[in-house]
């Protein structure tokens, strides 16, 4: 099985980069590296971002509880201590002060919440040309979502795990999103339940 043309997705170590690159100090900073982040660990949306609720964020459980999907289905993703630090260090240091039960807010008057995917595109491609990745015309949410479901798939997390993660009711939607040849979905499919595989 030949493979059709791959999506545009970057290399695990130049996501990583980007990240480590942003410099923490100022709030848009540190709001910059709370977006880059949830959705380099979570391959969230931009619109599943832009939706994010502060209560959907369920610290004890380390859970965020992602809403307006595409499938119209709510889920639940994982968050990583590192992108819970992340955020919570954005709530408390930079998000501004205002009434608005959103996650994310944009500084630039009026203050509130992010009302179109431009803006988080933006705020993606910026921090990756800053970290010094080479961009071609697709860059934004998405691209750091092909990052990841392309890095647990290279890590051969199963293919179930990764379709849950990212909010895919069926496994060849998974299997067409990253693009992976049948022989290596094989080879990353959980055993088979009823014993040997």
């Amino acid at each position: 099985m030949a493979f059709a043309h791959l999506p545009p997705r970057l290399a695990w170590d130049d996501v990583r980069h980007a990240i480590d690159a942003i410099g923490a100090t100022t709030p848009v900073g540190i709001r910059d590296r709370a977006v880059l982040l949830l959705l380099a660990t979570t391959g969230i949306r931009n619109g599943e971002l832009r939706a994010i609720r502060l209560r959907d964020i369920d610290w004890r459980t380390g859970e965020v509880f992602v809403r307006r999907t595409k499938g119209k289905r709510d889920r639940v993703v994982p968050l990583l201590e590192e992108t819970g630090a992340a955020l919570a260090d954005y709530i408390l240091r930079a998000r501004p002060r205002v009434d608005s039960p959103y996650l994310f807010l944009s500084f630039t008057p009026p203050v509130g919440p992010f009302k179109c995917a431009a803006p988080v595109s933006r705020i993606v491609r910026k921090r990756l040309r800053h970290g010094g990745v080479e961009l071609g015309r697709v860059a934004g949410a998405h691209l750091l979502r092909h990052s990841l479901a392309t890095q647990l798939v290279g890590q051969r997390r199963p293919i179930n795990e990764v379709a849950d993660l990212l909010g895919h009711r069926s496994i060849n939607t998974t299997a067409l999103y990253v693009k992976v040849a049948a022989s290596q979905l094989a080879e990353v499919a959980l055993p088979f339940p009823g014993g040997v595989a």
